[in-house]
């Protein structure tokens, strides 16, 4: 046991295991949690440059997806006016059904002809937007052109909580047992980049006028889809027949990755495709219950997310009196602008203290206690209708964004409850769940929030903050079950 020898030798037995493992094929390599506490945070980030690389333009798609948005905003609210909201959800909506059907199959794509090539084409899929816009104009057609364009993402399952194949190709590309390090630290880079971006954005539009913060995305666009197209690839080959031996087994407890598949074996079952793509998502999770189990965790944590950050803004300024006239129009702005960064801020934190807890932690664990806290953090929102004070607005931003820490934690343990060779597509399938968790509460912010609001209870919406929190409150004892599911597949595979 590494436990049993000095830190120094300790980390040079896992330095030699590394080697020995990296040559392997992705379904070959382990991903235990000794192997992730290889001299700690600063250690893995040094050891993964490609990892770190492609963080980097994994910030800049979200980025350029973040500018299009506040472009797209601008837009609506001058030709659409009171339609704003309406149409912009509809899109929305059309846009998660997308994610629902094709980030299956898209997955699957990515693991047939190289997760790169698939993160690429989202990248080029983030310029068109801009380039609608650019060819068509601003005006209320090239607005219309804008918003199409924006629903070629929802092929790739594109939501809030990342990309699927973002996912899966930092996967490929990371050494074994950092990629639950690297998946946290990806939240941290795309909080880092939005908030840099917001300000690069008003300083842009301040000089240039809109028509400069265009040319601005779409050169973001570019940039990362070049940066995609040449981004080095792990070498395989000559290590591919390498001797495992000397690599320490580590947590035997938890099942390597690709062991999930063969120890659930189920009649018909294997993960192929089906013929419906609709079906695809759906059938292949049935297929592996570890991975079926996953995503139902992710779509009640997802369910949670998207209904407390689309009502936090309104429920803010609800309790503060400040809709309507009640405050001028660059006041109320100020705050919002100002509650976004706070949000951006505590999850970029958050994540980056997540990335040090799964350096120390199982990432089975990490996913029960990021699960367990975001059920507690979502119980504090609504007593701002109690404490009508600014400084608990920021509270409230704060305890959602944490509570939003729970994602990098499922992504992580994608790959160990995936069959071999098929990463992207568990990674697809756990997106389709997402974009359906996020689809569903659109849909309730769509049309039970109004019902809320007719209700006669004062300040209404802080009855969905305690709906958000049981949700994630149900996905703890699934997380424990998980855990143990796992824990008796690894003894079953040790003896």
């Amino acid at each position: 046991k590494l436990g049993a020898t000095s830190p120094a030798t300790r980390q040079g037995l896992c330095s030699r295991s590394v080697t020995m493992v990296m040559g392997l094929p992705p379904k070959r390599q382990r991903t235990l949690a000794d192997e992730a506490k290889q001299g700690g945070l600063w250690t893995a980030l040094r050891r993964n440059p490609t990892g770190m690389a492609l963080l980097g333009l994994y910030g800049m798609i979200s980025l350029a997806f973040g500018v299009q948005v506040i472009v797209t905003t601008s837009l609506a609210a001058e030709f659409w006016e009171h339609r704003m909201t309406t149409i912009t959800s509809t899109f929305n909506v059309v846009k998660l059904a997308m994610g629902v059907v094709f980030a299956g199959p898209y997955g699957r794509f990515g693991d047939r002809y190289g997760n790169r090539i698939a993160c690429a084409i989202l990248a080029l899929f983030s310029t068109a937007p801009f380039a609608a816009l650019l060819i068509v104009g601003l005006t209320e057609r090239g607005l219309w052109a804008a918003c199409g364009a924006n629903l070629l993402q929802g092929f790739a399952g594109l939501t809030m909580a990342g990309a699927p194949c973002l996912f899966s190709l930092l996967h490929e590309v990371v050494l074994p047992g950092d990629f639950a390090v690297m998946t946290a630290i990806a939240c941290v880079s795309l909080g880092c980049v939005s908030i840099i971006g917001t300000f690069a954005c008003t300083a842009i539009q301040s000089r240039g006028g809109e028509v400069a913060v265009i040319w601005f995305g779409f050169a973001i666009g570019v940039l990362s889809t070049v940066g995609l197209a040449v981004l080095p690839q792990r070498k395989l080959g000559a290590a591919e027949g390498a001797d495992t031996s000397a690599a320490e087994p580590g947590d035997t407890d938890r099942p390597e990755e690709g062991k999930e598949a063969n120890a659930q074996d189920v009649p018909g079952g294997g993960g192929g495709a089906t013929p419906c793509a609709s079906l695809s998502s759906a059938y292949f999770a049935a297929a592996h219950p570890l991975l079926l189990r996953l995503c139902v965790i992710a779509m009640l944590l997802c369910f949670s997310e998207a209904i407390a950050t689309d009502v936090m803004n309104q429920f803010v300024l609800e309790c503060l009196g400040w809709l309507g006239a009640a405050v001028d129009l660059q006041t109320r702005a100020k705050l919002l602008f100002h509650l976004t960064l706070a949000l951006q801020l505590a999850l970029a934190i958050g994540c980056l203290f997540l990335s040090w807890v799964s350096t120390r932690h199982s990432t089975y664990s990490v996913l029960v206690w990021t699960s367990v806290l975001a059920a507690v953090m979502l119980m504090w929102p609504p007593m701002m209708v109690l404490m009508q004070q600014l400084w608990d607005a920021f509270v409230v931003a704060v305890c959602v964004a944490v509570s939003m820490c729970a994602m990098p934690a499922t992504a992580a343990v994608v790959p160990l409850v995936s069959p071999p060779g098929q990463v992207g597509e568990a990674m697809g399938a756990m997106g389709s769940f997402k974009c359906m968790s996020f689809l569903v509460g659109n849909l309730i912010c769509v049309f039970g929030v109004p019902l809320l609001q007719q209700s006669g209870v004062d300040n209404p919406l802080w009855l969905v903050f305690p709906l958000c929190s049981v949700c994630a409150l149900c996905a703890v004892p699934l997380t424990i079950g998980l855990r143990r599911k796992a824990c008796a597949f690894g003894q079953e595979d040790k003896a």
